[in-house]
Parts: C-alpha cells; structure tokens; sequence
C-alpha cells in the first residue's frame, strides 16, 4: 500500500507590513542644487574662476552642508576632475590633469600630492579647489612647503542655511529616500527643526524609522517632536 505524504498544516498568521527603506541614488547635477538668496554669491563665485586673485581655494562647510555637491558642479561647469581624498594616495605627480581640479575630504588627502596640486595648478593656470570640513590652520599637517601653501590659499565657509534652503533640504532627503511627506508635515517640521544641514539629516533618518509604515503628515511630525524634546529633556537630567 503506497505511503502517503504528509502535509505540514500552517496556521493563519496576520500579515504585517514591514517598512522598506528605498534611497535613489545622490545626483549632483547644476539642477539638482538648491539655490536661495543665502548661497547665490557662492555660486556665482564658482562660476567664475577667471575673476580670482589667483587660482586656489579652500571650500569650507559641515557634514551634509554641500560640499560635495557644489564640487562637483565646479568641476563640470569648469570641464575638471574631481578626486576623492582616498585617490590622492594612489596618484604620481607626474601624471596631475592638465585642467581645474577638485579634492574632496581635502584634509585626508595624501599631502605631498596636494603640495605638487598647487605648483601645478599655478603652472597650467587651472583653479585648484579643496573641500574640507575644518579650516586648514587646524589640519594635522606634517609637510611645511605644504603648510605655507595652505595659509595662502583664500578660505571661504558655506554660508547657513536660511529657511528656503533647509525646506528644499528636507524634501530632497525625503525624496532620496522615495518618501514623500504632506506639504503640512514640512511646515510643521521646518518651522521647529534647527537650522542646520546636519540635523535635517539626523531627523529624515530618525523619523523614518519612528514613522514605521505610517503616513508622514503633520500629525506624525507633531509627535515626533513632541518624542524627541521629551528625550532630550531626559538626557538633560541625567547629566546632573
């Protein structure tokens, strides 16, 4: 008599919808950048290398406040190359582009390489940018020709945010993140939030996983906030 299979019997579960956490890529086009009365004069200054003293500049700004973005566009508008720092440690000075350059993360580069970036970029007549989130004086610099260098390149510090800037901020982060909030919830949030790249940043990423499938409207930003000061407050006390 032939044996018969065995079926394994499931119980019905309830489904539960688990949030999925989506991000586009980061595009760093011309179009791309959020532009307000705030940082026109930056841009306007990038556009326009020819207009410089002479041709070094240091890019100074936090974490999130642009950099990177503005870099970029620098290089494409100027038809340059954009390095990261970790490939300044792989490059020989003999092989420097003959065009605008630009370094991100400026105070991880390789300094040597940096050193012959500035000769060579009075040479060719190409502008030099560097990208940093600390002003140079306060870099670890073992190299002294390198040292002297720095402190005549011009520093220029990326301007605050003002309200336009971190409200198109906001949606940008949400957008990247293929979520897309009521026009309340960032009113709501804009109002009250810190001005500051950074900490949009911080709650783009917090309030995603505090949302946890739910709409992101005014309601879900209001108690948030609400979360987070009463956090905050807790924190404070135990400090004490």
């Amino acid at each position: 008599m032939p044996q018969t299979a065995q079926r394994s019997k499931l119980k019905p579960t309830m489904s539960h919808q688990i949030p999925l956490k989506l991000e586009r890529p980061e595009s760093y086009g011309l179009t791309d950048l959020i532009v307000s009365e705030t940082n026109q004069g930056l841009i306007d200054l990038l556009r326009a290398p020819k207009d410089w003293i002479n041709p070094h500049l240091i890019l100074i700004g936090p974490s999130g406040s642009g950099k990177t973005h503005l870099g970029h566009i620098f290089a494409d508008i100027n038809h340059g190359q954009f390095l990261s720092a970790s490939e300044t440690h792989y490059m020989e000075p003999s092989s420097l582009p003959e065009c605008a350059v630009v370094v991100d993360d400026a105070e991880q580069a390789d300094e040597e390489l940096l050193f012959h970036l500035f000769n060579h970029s009075l040479q060719t007549e190409q502008p030099l940018v560097l990208l940093s989130k600390t002003h140079p004086l306060n870099w670890q610099t073992a190299l002294p020709d390198l040292a002297s260098r720095l402190k005549a390149m011009r520093v220029v510090d990326i301007p605050e945010p003002d309200e336009a800037i971190l409200s198109g901020v906001l949606k940008k982060l949400f957008a990247h993140h293929a979520i897309t909030p009521s026009a309340d919830f960032f009113d709501y949030i804009s109002r009250r939030m810190e001005r500051s790249v950074p900490k949009a940043q911080k709650i783009v990423t917090e309030i995603e996983d505090y949302a946890n499938g739910r709409a992101f409207t005014r309601t879900l930003a209001k108690d948030f906030l609400e979360k987070s000061e009463n956090l905050s407050w807790l924190t404070d006390q135990d400090d004490f």
